[in-house]
């Protein structure tokens, strides 16, 4: 989430919905119902039909997450998610992050050089050229 690579053309609900298009699991109904439930869940889904390029980067954020979840994944991966935000909207994508480990049973991975996120987490491994130091 390090860069939300967002298609700027395509409203926010379509850049959900497409890994679920490509993975061509479910009915375009049945992934449009999924999408705006990933928004909603992330209380973004007033923007359903605004252009990726009109939002914000916070708001850019949280639709890249809606978009990582979309397939349901069992892991989540995130690169310096919170490295191009404000500090407020980096307590947002925590908090998001701790709400879908407590309640959607989510196992989350995430890389970052923000100590202040990481020791809100449940376990810290620091790396050293390469090494695990501790």
């Amino acid at each position: 989430f390090q860069f939300h690579y967002l298609l700027s053309e395509f409203s926010v609900l379509e850049n959900v919905m497409l890994p679920a298009k490509k993975l061509n699991e479910k009915s375009h109904a049945d992934i449009e119902r999924d999408a705006m439930q990933k928004l909603e869940m992330l209380k973004i889904d007033y923007l359903a039909n605004q252009r990726a390029s009109r939002i914000s980067g916070g708001e850019k954020q949280r639709v890249a997450i809606a978009r990582a979840l979309i397939n349901n994944p069992i892991i989540l991966m995130g690169d310096e998610p919170t490295g191009n935000l404000d500090s407020h909207n980096a307590d947002n994508v925590f908090n998001i992050f701790k709400k879908l480990k407590e309640e959607e049973g989510l196992s989350l991975l995430i890389v970052t050089h923000d100590e202040d996120f990481a020791k809100r987490t449940d376990r810290i491994i620091q790396m050293e050229d390469g090494r695990i130091i501790s």
